[in-house]
């Protein structure tokens, strides 16, 4: 299938990339990426965002955006449910890259493996199959989404390949030091503030542990929906959480949904029983509603799982 995405990539000019809404590491890491790989080429390319990226992660290298192209070919990275656009209309025919386990066949073409750790792997798989040079901006923000979708390089999906790439990147041009510092070392007050609000509330049941962030919250404390970024792993640092649940409301009448699991598959179990995907143990869903009133069914469907491993 990665064969095939080259080959759209090469026959065809102009390209609009899209990924999803509330853009995090991976997402910004791998569309800039795959931006200047085709452009290098000499394609036309529109970078599309449903959402603004965090000004967090602002820091990388952006490429050139050709605003008003009229795309031939939409290539959705990062995304496993169409629901992710936030309302947004690809206007090309659609390709999807990705990596995390959905039952989304939609598209011209799909080339979804599990196994990668994130879309940055994927677009650094599509850029060396074509043979493209991997510059200092091209490693930069490829290094940005594998760091970020591998929370540091400590989750499962921290494999040998993963390691050997990001060696890779770091002698191509990224700095290592900096773009950690930048993801893990520069969090506003805001996400202190959430944090202590989401500890407060937390529910406890046999290994389970939720919690949620509510609209109105966020608006009182004036945080921005990045400031939340990061929550979901400082609660799977909690001795005893086999599995971890945050909500957090993206507007009035919906929540996303963002799980962590250390063993077993009971985030990936959890987050399918309401439409969603990720990996075994990194996955999510968004659903229709307020935050407080979902938390307790999301928390009894997590503790199916956590007992099945």
């Amino acid at each position: 299938m990665k064969n095939l995405i080259v080959d759209i990539l090469r026959n065809n000019e102009r390209f609009e990339i899209i990924t999803h809404e509330g853009p995090d590491e991976d997402a910004v890491g791998s569309s800039r990426a795959l931006a200047y790989g085709l452009l290098s080429m000499g394609k036309m390319v529109k970078l599309v965002y449903p959402t603004p990226i965090p000004s967090s992660l602002l820091f990388t290298p952006a490429p050139k955006n050709h605003k008003s192209v009229k795309p031939q070919i939409s290539i959705l990275l990062d995304v496993s449910d169409m629901n992710m656009l936030g309302g947004l209309h690809p206007r090309g025919e659609i390709v999807i890259v990705d990596h995390h386990k959905t039952e989304n066949k939609e598209g011209m073409t799909c080339w979804i493996d599990s196994r990668k750790s994130s879309a940055s792997e994927m677009v650094y798989d599509l850029l060396r199959a074509m043979e493209i040079e991997i510059t200092q901006a091209i490693a930069s923000n490829l290094y940005l989404g594998i760091f970020g979708d591998t929370g540091g390089f400590i989750h499962a999906n921290t494999t040998p390949r993963v390691f050997r790439i990001a060696y890779e990147l770091a002698r191509a041009g990224a700095d290592p030091n900096l773009i950690a510092y930048r993801v893990r070392r520069s969090k506003s007050m805001a996400y202190f503030q959430i944090l202590c609000m989401v500890m407060d509330r937390m529910m406890m049941a046999d290994g389970v542990y939720g919690s949620y962030i509510s609209l109105q919250e966020l608006k009182r404390i004036k945080a921005k929906p990045e400031d939340a970024s990061g929550i979901v792993e400082e609660m799977a640092s909690l001795a005893g959480a086999e599995l971890v649940i945050f909500l957090k409301e993206l507007n009035p009448d919906t929540v996303h949904c963002s799980m962590r699991s250390k063993s077993g598959q009971s985030a990936l179990r959890t987050a399918q029983a309401f439409g969603g995907g990720g990996h075994e143990r990194a996955a999510g869903f968004t659903l229709k509603g307020r935050a407080c009133e979902n938390i307790d069914e999301v928390v009894e469907e997590g503790l199916k799982w956590v007992n099945k491993g």
